[in-house]
Order: structure tokens, then sequence, then C-alpha cells
């Protein structure tokens, strides 16, 4: 086998991966808006607006959140130039809990996000696969790189920041579930922003200095 047409091979299964991806977050994805039935005929307005408002807020969050590891995925992919066999598994490995946002989506717009064992359990799912996410950065960059032609330590640890940052949010509010601080962990997502600007703040691309004229 040449080395053109093992190019041409990696490309085409690094291709499918993407590919297959995509296809689980846009099933995903569409998904949760399964969740957003009319409300029940004759309720006032404002009966009306409490039913629909669990599952709205639940539609929101959900869609957002898998935006961002959808985005984080991609993030990571289009460095990817060669298959590997581990990152495929590690991928599949990924995808395992972000099928399951639907259901935990589902679970607290029903039950509210105030509900105990509903939100620990939708906060369970984000850390997984947040971890997920940060197993697949691993395997991916490990070796130097090697599967992407190379990558220094900083930038491997800034994209491993970056995975981890949805997971320390929700691992925060699990915390503060856990002790007893419950209105609290309905925040804990804006810790994600913060956490991914110190990461690009101090691990990001150093900026290149312009030659002087």
């Amino acid at each position: 086998m040449d080395d053109g047409f093992r190019e041409t091979q990696d490309e085409r299964l690094v291709h499918r991966l993407i590919f297959f991806t995509d296809a689980v977050f846009a099933i995903v994805m569409t998904l949760l808006v399964l969740e957003l039935r009319p409300p029940t005929p004759g309720l006032g307005q404002a009966a009306t607006l409490a039913e629909l408002s669990g599952h709205l807020r639940a539609f929101a969050t959900s869609f957002a959140l898998g935006g961002v590891f959808w985005l984080a995925h991609m993030s990571t992919m289009r460095r990817l130039e060669h298959f590997d066999w581990a990152v495929a598994i590690a991928n599949l490995l990924f995808l395992i809990p972000v099928s399951l946002m639907p259901f935990t989506s589902a679970w607290v717009g029903r039950d509210g996000f105030t509900d105990g064992m509903a939100w620990a359990t939708y906060g369970s799912v984000l850390v997984a696969v947040s971890v997920g996410n940060v197993i697949l950065v691993l395997v991916a960059t490990r070796d130097k790189g090697r599967l992407m032609n190379g990558i220094s330590g900083r930038e491997r640890m800034y994209r491993l920041a970056r995975a981890s940052s949805p997971g320390i949010s929700f691992g925060v509010g699990l915390w503060l579930l856990v002790t007893g601080h419950g209105i609290l962990t309905l925040y804990c997502w804006v810790l994600i922003a913060p956490i991914m600007l110190l990461a690009r703040a101090f691990l990001g691309p150093r900026k290149v200095a312009e030659p002087p004229l």
C-alpha cells in the first residue's frame, strides 16, 4: 500500500468519524424539540406559561450546551489528519452520554430544575459528556499530536482546559446540591465562560509579534 493511498484512506475514515458524530448531534438536538408539546387546552395565560416554562428552559439550556459540546468536538477534530481506532473508540464513549441528553432534559423539563433527583441526573450526564470530551482530546493529541501532525504541550493543555470547563462547572453544581445549596446549583453553568476565558488567557495561543518595518 503506497503512501498516497494510505493518506486518502486516512482522510476518508476521518471524514466518516466526523460525519457520524455530526449525525448523532443532529438527532440528539432534534429530539430535544420533541418535548415541546402544545399546552393543555383551556388553560389561562398564567397556567399556560407555567406549564411550558420548564420544558422551554430545559430545551434552551440543553440545546445551548449541546452546541458547546459540538463546537468543542469540531475544534478538536478539525486538527485530526490521520485516522486512529483508539480515537474512534474514544469518540463513541464521548457520544454515549451525549445521547442521554434528551432523556435528562425531558426529566428536568417535567419535574423542574429544583427537583434534586432530576437535576442531579441532568448534571451528572453533562459531567460525563465533559469527561468523555477530555478523554477524546487526550487520545487524539497523544504522542505529541502525531495524528495532527504535531501539537505543542501548551496547546494540548489549552484544549484539555476548554474540554473540562462544562464538567468542572456542573461538578461544582453537584457539590452545591449535596451540601444543601440547591438554589446556587441552578447557576453553575455561568462558570463555563470564565473558565474558558482563563484557559485562553494563560494557555491560549500566543500572539506572534510583527517584525519591525
